[in-house]
């Protein structure tokens, strides 16, 4: 884990969904939609060739709705007519590096996230997946300053 530094905003394109960390089926079902469907090649050239997964709109703290977001860092936010655009503000974020397979490596690391003291913004949490490493990610969670 860091210390919280200050990142600046950005736009993701790609599918989105309202989910909730309570319901995983749903939340595997948006990551085979994104993997059966090509998103990179809808997007502008500038598209990152890591992955994003973003997730933002809570409707409270973890347990509660949220949008989830998965796609591409690009820097436009114009979105082709069935993808989402999600705005990442700038914030101050807390990084954890996840090294290992995929998802029970993430998906441990967030519970800890959830049981742990952050001081949350719940404005945008995102996972950065390493297009050279398919184990490796970055969680990236906003917190208050």
């Amino acid at each position: 884990m860091s210390h919280g530094q200050e990142e600046q905003g950005f736009t993701v394109v790609g599918l989105s969904k309202v989910v909730r960390n309570d319901n995983p089926a749903a939340i595997g079902a948006l990551w085979e939609a994104f993997q059966s469907y090509d998103v990179r090649t809808k997007l502008c050239v500038d598209a990152s060739e890591d992955v994003y997964c973003v997730y933002h709109d809570y409707e409270g703290g973890f347990m509660d709705p949220y949008r989830m977001t998965i796609g591409y860092r690009v820097s436009s936010a114009d979105a082709p007519e069935d993808l989402h655009s999600a705005e990442v503000p700038s914030q101050t974020v807390v990084t954890y590096e996840v090294n290992g397979p995929l998802p029970q490596s993430l998906i441990s690391q967030w519970q800890a996230i959830w049981n742990g003291q952050l001081n949350r913004s719940y404005l945008a949490d995102y996972d950065v997946y390493d297009a050279t490493d398919p184990e490796a990610v970055s969680i990236k969670v906003g917190v208050r300053p």
